[in-house]
């Protein structure tokens, strides 16, 4: 049976769509008025790719590992520290903290003279904050294409989603009421105790402050102390820049409130899953494509409410915990873009500059045009400039698409290339 939500109400118990109070069947009052969301996000991204490797270049790897310690390599324009891929199931791993990706690659469990999934990439959370997700993808894509014969597909991602907030904090009942199909409950505390129920497994560790359900192979789901995971990983200045920029609804009122303590709740979905999806949802009529986190990017929202639904507090066998509720209702799962800054408000992309948008691709072409670029290659050009985000808004307020606009800037090269000077 679906669970109901509580009906929210404000401070004068009316209903109100963004009410923080719930009445119970048993008139008891939940007041969840002192919950501040402070953060939503793509935490984590892992992109595979399927192809044919170079098989040079295992060969140059191979020799730079048993010729050097601890070799450090180029790279696209970047320097890697190389190493043995060990348990990550890959041969060889390549390692750019300060950029913020790890590229593994030639898949142990497939031969290096077989097409197969022989690269993975693995982006860090403030690189995914900071490109848009098709810039990010167009990234991650230039990256592992150096290690194939020919353009290596997408063929699965990875992605982690989630929620920081302040105000609450989970009860000492919080297993007890969690509904899920999880078989494994585990987490990296130690344990506190441990409960065995019909086909589930359910652990506590560290006194409550950190649950981990599920498994890697499919949806996981983690609530945690965040305050605390980021003193131990030594994130801190990251996190409390993040935290300390988010503001109430007045643009003005910090939401963080540093002496209080932040926890996150965090969905770990698998490439399977996100697989599982896009078979569900292809027709005849429409596929549906989940393979690469830039399509995936569509979707966080519904994600989102797909794993609160998984992984259910319940308030009793009718009713859904209203802090779920306001989980699922208070999250805003926008893109995640490195030109979001809460205190200001922008202009649409493209919008209301649309004759300077015009004008800037137009002179760019006749550049490319002048230096005979391709047109796949000034679109990649054209991710890489400051005109990229406007460019998007453009087509979007004209109802055009990608493929329309690549039609174009094709056309428009062709056109300069036979008619104008540059071709002389």
């Amino acid at each position: 049976m679906k669970k109901e939500s509580l009906t929210r109400r404000n401070q004068n118990f009316e209903p109100c769509e963004d009410g923080r109070f719930f009445v119970t069947p048993t008139l008891e009052t939940v007041d969840l008025s002192g919950v501040r969301v402070i953060d939503c996000s793509v935490d984590t991204v892992r992109q595979l790719y399927n192809g044919m490797l170079d098989h040079d270049l295992l060969d140059n790897l191979e020799e730079r590992l048993e010729a050097e310690h601890r070799p450090v390599i180029e790279y696209q324009g970047h320097l890697w520290r190389l190493k043995r891929g060990g348990k990550a199931g890959f041969k060889f791993l390549l390692q750019n903290a300060e950029f913020g990706v790890i590229i593994m690659v030639k898949n142990n469990h497939t031969t290096a003279d077989c097409v197969g999934s022989h690269c993975k990439i693995e982006v860090s959370p403030k690189l995914i904050r900071d490109r848009s997700p098709d810039v990010l993808q167009h990234q991650m894509d230039e990256l592992a294409a150096g290690w194939f014969v020919i353009a290596p597909s997408p063929c699965g991602v990875a992605i982690h989603l989630a929620t920081d907030w302040q105000g609450w904090v989970p009860p000492s009942d919080f297993v007890d009421r969690l509904t899920c199909r999880s078989q494994r409950v585990n987490d990296r505390n130690g344990f506190q105790s441990l409960e065995v129920t019909t086909g589930e497994v359910a652990s506590i560790y560290g006194r409550g402050q950190s649950y981990t359900f599920g498994t890697v192979s499919s949806l996981q789901a983690a609530l945690y102390n965040k305050s605390r995971e980021i003193v131990a990983h030594d994130k801190i200045d990251y996190f409390h820049g993040i935290w300390s920029a988010k503001v109430d609804h007045d643009l003005t009122t910090p939401l963080w409130q540093p002496d209080q303590d932040v926890w996150r709740l965090e969905f770990r979905f698998s490439q399977t899953v996100l697989r599982q999806f896009a078979d569900y949802n292809t027709t005849e009529e429409k596929k549906c494509n989940l393979s690469t986190y830039e399509a995936a990017s569509e979707y966080l929202a519904n994600l989102w409410a797909y794993g609160l639904d998984r992984f259910r507090l319940d308030l009793n066998r009718r009713y859904v915990d209203p802090f779920w509720t306001l989980l699922n209702e208070d999250t805003d799962w926008i893109k995640p873009a490195s030109d979001f800054i809460p205190k200001r408000k922008y202009k649409t992309a493209g919008v209301g500059n649309e004759r300077n948008v015009a004008l800037a691709l137009g002179n760019l072409l006749s550049i490319y045009a002048r230096n005979n670029i391709t047109a796949r290659k000034a679109w990649s050009c054209l991710k890489k400039s400051g005109l990229w985000r406007d460019l998007m808004g453009y087509i979007k307020a004209r109802e055009l698409t990608k493929a329309d606009l690549f039609d174009l800037i094709e056309r428009g090269l062709l056109e300069r290339r036979l008619t104008s000077k540059v071709a002389a």
